[in-house]
């Protein structure tokens, strides 16, 4: 029992120091307890720890700019994120997710795998691009969507109409870290239900679900 718990123990040192070296990845070796200390909260049904942070004068304004009529276009602070810990069996950890829009940290993360000498394999759609690469055996991928939009009036005189318009647009950045163990969690397990539900039914599979 005691040579178990030694190589247990050799385990979790060798993954905290992997976390220690990627970005963001500190909360990975906390405990429950430093976990809400911090202000993670624990959501049951996911079985996640989640730690919200924003801006509060950014989401007042974006009230007040819908209350004023305007087109309703939501921009997030530069200062919001949101950290998620998705945990699997026996309380292990499945992964981190830090959703973010700061440009500066996506920046940082480029200057890492610059200084680190690692070449992510990076394929885009679209507005979405995704880059993924391996470290110390941690798949993580690190993931950007623009979201296009704009806010404007418009002013009509005897002659012409001008509209005057704001460029709204933000980009969504997701950084997520792998640890290899599977999720699980009351959600996921009722999602799964469901699709089996649906394909017993003879309805057609998500495209995700054919590969």
């Amino acid at each position: 029992m005691k040579k178990f718990n030694l190589i247990i123990s050799i385990a979790f040192i060798c993954v905290i120091t992997s976390f220690a070296q990627l970005p963001y990845s500190k909360m990975m070796g906390l405990s429950v307890d430093q976990l809400k200390e911090k202000g993670f909260k624990f959501d049951q049904k996911k079985n996640q720890y989640v730690l919200t942070k924003t801006d509060g004068l950014n989401v007042t304004l974006n009230v007040l700019t819908a209350l004023s009529g305007q087109a309703s276009t939501y921009q997030p602070s530069k200062k919001d994120y949101v950290i998620t810990l998705q945990y699997g069996q026996l309380d292990s950890l499945s992964s981190l997710t830090a959703t973010f829009y700061s440009d500066d940290t996506y920046n940082e993360i480029q200057t890492w795998l610059a200084e680190k000498n690692i070449q992510p394999i990076t394929s885009s759609s679209g507005k979405v691009t995704i880059q993924r690469f391996t470290y110390d055996s941690l798949k993580v991928e690190l993931r950007s969507e623009a979201i296009l939009q704009s806010q404007g009036s418009m002013t009509r005189s005897r002659y012409s109409t001008n509209s005057n318009s704001i460029d709204k647009s933000y980009t969504v950045y997701t950084y997520t870290i792998f640890t290899g163990i599977k999720p699980q969690s009351e959600y996921l397990t009722k999602l799964q239900q469901k699709k089996d539900a649906n394909k017993a039914k003879g309805k057609k599979e998500d495209l995700n679900d054919l590969f």
